[in-house]
């Protein structure tokens, strides 16, 4: 068993290395790997440990490097350990810091050797050995893992509120005789057993699924109802939210209510558990209180498998002709790489400092003060996120693409998250962008970058999604200080947003795929399962910081349907048409009038949100490799689309042009000969070149003087002459002071039929017995031209 990998390292990608040692360490690392630093590689369960030897590199910048780490001047060899937790939790020791803040070159170096040569790492054994309670742990674990198979990978914060101690103990806190009562459901015989022995037979049939849904099928209609509703609300709630769930969903009369949470709790389907409220503790409450409220246990959640019920939409037979929005898979990622190409070499202005917080994942704590006035009441307007990009910069994207203007926002803040798009490490105010930007987003393993940018979203999105609602008509307001200083954070706000997104990312890995689903029918029931979706926390405080309001004055109140559909529906609906469509999860159809009448969610959304590798890539990516998606504009310039489909061509026109922006939305190259130098001198050849450009022309059926026709004649004889040296003996150098005297010369003299090679405007080669005649003849008009011989100047 121990040459099994373990799944945190299985999981482990390039863009973890960069989230967790940062883009220069991450860079230098991934050198020292390349040129074979990393040695005696070992892996003890997920810890890998190595030799990284410096000496025989020579890299720009490593020096300083290694003087920033901490490690000793000459000193070359370095012993490090990483032991990988998750994708965002690790451990790091490394010679050359004893003390690490941040993961080192030396260790980044140890991870990108395990990614590129896993095979080459000698696995150990762990120990101690395993005692024969590890070994029933393991097992239940590894049974636990059978039974969550399906489960959403979706990785979102914790949950609020959340169940102090584990299923075991929260059975152990029953009665005796409630627990015989259970044990009987489960044909479990509980004579002779004690409490705690009751307790551990009862979870383990809990973790058999087929037990659970054996004892599910003898629920009632509404006590079944309202167990599933439970479970789609996160399986977590307290007494006062369940039971405003039990009335929302109108499953019985009032005093129905007890009888049904009784009947569930006799079959272990939900248990009372003890409930810490970590917004609570945010909040400033002491973190010793707990609430009392109600849990449904993971194994029941798993064996369960609730789906969210949904109203189909025919559009064949609607009444209205919907305007139906398809998503196509991996677009958002090549409008990525068009925005990175405008932005590169952008420069920068006071406004866009956020983008460096941006991508060292920092977040402005406070808001800034308001210049208007704030109202009588101690109200005033949410300032706009301070990430929002300037408008000069804006201004610049919307004028190279025609792009949604919250799409481009969208767009920046992945960009500047993912440390795609960054400032000049020299310090200039510049933007640049990553060399292997387009591998990256359009290259054969544009699936993980995909899922890791979809991730970066989910966690580090700012509230920029709650504040388009004022597009709606959606005041969104505050409470202010004597000096109008907003009393929320912009923390706060961007927290509140990302678990409202996340909450409803949840709820559509639950909902069935390849299907319409109508929207109006969707937001109903997304209401009657969380109505404070948007606004959690506000319920912690005696009085909310913020609210939402159509007029001013007057707070919509969430818990009111007619005030709910005003604003948490919209919410609802700019995610569906918005991100959510450019990210390929859902199709959309609307009305004339712009109404969302309905969804639909893609094949793309399984692997998306389900992490579904089931689905083979070529079916997502489909790549092509066919010249068609050039456009030669001149003898120089080419025009390509952004797409995967396109990155065979792509991939061509990165090695051997230089990237020139964006026009007319498809990337732009020119096609020079220090470009073309450059790539031939690190030993490419300009054959897939050539090949891609005459499969252009056999396409196109290219005639004489057409601009692919120069391009192709200029091409190859660039390439022709690349490396080709002329060495010449016996000749006479024959050079003017100007242009103007050698077309003298050649109007007054032989010079002309003398000429060996012309190696610039004023300066010749020419032959010997030619040259002392063209001398002869200037000496007979009365001139004396300045000669150096040989023996003196020539070489020895």
């Amino acid at each position: 068993m121990q040459n099994v990998v373990p799944g945190v390292l299985q999981r482990l990608r390039a863009a973890d290395i960069i989230r967790m040692a940062g883009l220069t360490a991450a860079s230098l690392g991934q050198e020292y790997s390349r040129q074979g630093a990393v040695h005696q590689p070992e892996r003890t369960g997920t810890r890998l440990s190595g030799v990284i030897d410096t000496s025989h590199i020579s890299i720009a910048g490593s020096q300083g490097e290694d003087e920033e780490e901490g490690a000793e001047p000459g000193r070359h060899t370095f012993t490090v350990e990483v032991d990988i937790k998750s994708a965002t939790s690790w451990e790091s020791t490394c010679s050359c810091n004893p003390v690490p803040t941040q993961l080192c070159s030396h260790a980044a170096s140890l991870l990108y050797h395990w990614l590129a040569h896993p095979a080459a790492f000698t696995t150990t054994l762990e120990t101690p050995a395993p005692t024969e309670a590890t070994k029933r742990a393991t097992h239940d674990e590894q049974k636990s893992i059978k039974t969550s198979q399906g489960a959403t990978p979706i990785k979102t914060m914790q949950s609020d509120p959340v169940p102090v101690g584990d299923l075991l103990s929260m059975l152990g806190q029953m009665g005796l005789s409630d627990l015989r009562a259970i044990a009987r459901e489960y044909d479990i015989i509980p004579n002779g057993l004690s409490r705690q022995h009751l307790a551990v037979s009862v979870q383990e049939a809990l973790q058999q699924p087929e037990a659970v849904r054996h004892v599910a099928t003898t629920l009632e209609k509404a006590q079944r109802q309202l167990l599933a509703a439970l479970i789609l609300a996160g399986g977590v709630m307290n007494d006062d939210d369940l039971r405003g769930l039990y009335e929302r969903f109108s499953l019985g009369q009032p005093n129905q209510y007890q009888h049904i949470l009784m009947a569930l709790q006799n079959k272990a389907l939900l248990v009372r558990a003890s409930l810490s409220s970590t917004s609570h503790q945010r909040a400033g409450s002491s973190s010793a209180l707990f609430d009392v409220g109600w849990y449904v246990p993971l194994e029941v959640r798993t064996a369960l498998r609730v789906m969210v019920p949904v109203t189909r939409f025919q559009i064949e037979s609607s009444e209205e002709k919907p305007n139906v929005q398809s998503s196509t898979p991996f677009h958002l990622l090549a409008d990525l790489l068009l925005v990175a190409r405008v932005l590169a070499g952008y420069r920068l202005e006071q406004q866009d400092e956020w983008l460096e917080r941006k991508a060292g994942g920092r977040t402005n704590e406070t808001m800034p003060s308001l210049r208007m006035p704030s109202n009588s009441d101690g109200s005033a307007p949410i300032p706009p996120p301070a990430d929002m990009p300037s408008p000069a910069m804006m201004a610049l994207l919307q004028s190279s693409l025609k792009r949604p203007p919250a799409f481009l926002r969208l767009a920046l803040h992945l960009l500047s998250m993912a440390g795609i798009v960054h400032q000049d490490d020299s310090g200039t105010p510049y933007l640049r962008v990553l060399p292997d930007a387009a591998q990256l987003l359009l290259g054969p393993r544009c699936q993980e970058a995909a899922r890791d940018l979809f991730e970066l979203w989910l966690t580090r999105s700012s509230y920029d999604t709650l504040f388009e609602l004022q597009e709606e008509g959606v005041r969104l307001r505050c409470r202010a200080t004597s000096l109008n200083i907003p009393l929320i954070r912009q923390g706060d706000l961007d927290v509140e947003n990302r678990e409202a997104l996340q909450l409803v990312v949840e709820l559509l890995t639950q909902a069935p795929s390849n299907q319409w689903i109508s929207f109006p029918a969707f937001a109903r029931f997304f209401y009657r399962l969380n109505p404070l979706f948007l606004q959690k926390r506000q319920r912690h405080f005696s009085s909310p910081h913020w609210w939402l309001e159509l007029e001013e004055g007057r707070p919509l109140r969430p818990l009111n349907l007619s005030d709910w559909s005003r604003a948490e529906a919209h919410y609802l609906a700019r995610l569906l048409r918005g991100p959510l469509h450019w990210w390929g999860i859902c199709d959309t159809a609307s009305a004339a009038d712009g109404r969302l009448l309905a969804f639909h969610l893609t094949p793309a959304a399984n692997w998306l949100l389900h992490d579904n590798t089931s689905i083979e890539q070529e079916e997502v990516l489909n790549y092509q490799g066919r010249a068609t998606s050039l456009e030669i504009v001149d003898s120089e310039e080419i025009l390509v689309t952004s797409s995967t489909r396109s990155w065979p061509a792509i991939d061509v026109m990165d090695q051997f042009a230089e990237a020139a922006g964006v026009q007319n939305s498809r990337l732009r190259y020119r096609l020079t000969p220090k470009a073309l130098g450059e790539a031939l001198s690190q030993g490419k050849t300009a054959t897939r070149l050539l090949d891609l450009l005459h499969q252009l022309a056999e396409e196109q059926s290219a005639e004489n003087d057409t601009p692919l026709s120069q391009m192709l004649a200029h091409l190859e004889r660039w390439v022709a002459n690349y490396g080709r040296v002329r060495l010449y003996t016996g000749v006479t150098l024959v050079e003017t002071a100007d242009t103007l005297v050698m077309r003298e010369l050649l109007a007054t003299t032989t010079l002309q039929d003398h000429i060996v090679q012309s190696i610039h405007p004023t300066l010749l080669i020419l032959k010997q017995a030619g040259a002392e005649q063209v001398i002869d003849d200037l000496k007979r008009r009365g001139q004396s031209p300045l000669l150096h011989h040989k023996d003196s100047y020539g070489t020895e």
